[in-house]
């Protein structure tokens, strides 16, 4: 004998509505933990376990669900917060730099692996960060002819 119970999915704002009504969820004992001889007291009990066990299981998903959203939110947030100051710094450096004229070559197809090094220098943290970035990006972008 084994114990399957359905139980309504009501955690959608539409409680009242038949769609809501219709989600079901499945919450079983297996037939192991269910005795051939067992009182009605016991299989109630068992029963209220399951559908307890069954609905907190759902609560605790759906509350560590919503706190990881949250957070999730708030350092996405932070992470384009920082990139655009990355962006910027970038770009008043470049404007800044007078070792370079808007006349020199520059390689668009290493744009992105320029970002990405510029980008790496300034996670570091180490030392000036706004200039090692800069550097990293700039070398990457428009490296300097050698020098004879």
């Amino acid at each position: 004998m084994s114990l399957a119970l359905l139980f309504g999915d009501h955690s959608d704002a539409k409680m009242a509505s038949e769609e809501s009504k219709t989600n079901v969820g499945v919450i079983s004992v297996p037939e192991e933990e269910l005795e051939d001889d067992m009182s009605k007291e016991d299989f109630a009990a068992r029963v209220i376990d399951a559908v307890h066990d069954g609905i907190f299981g759902k609560i605790m998903k759906s509350a560590v669900s919503h706190a990881m959203d949250v957070l999730l939110r708030k350092e996405v947030t932070k992470l384009a917060d920082e990139v655009l100051r990355f962006r910027k710094v970038l770009s008043e450096k470049m404007l800044a730099d007078k070792s370079r004229s808007f006349k020199d070559p520059v390689c668009l197809e290493k744009l992105p692996d320029g970002f990405e090094a510029g980008w790496e220098a300034w996670k570091s943290g180490w030392g000036d960060r706004e200039e090692l970035a800069y550097q990293a990006f700039i070398e990457e972008i428009a490296p300097l002819p050698p020098t004879e």
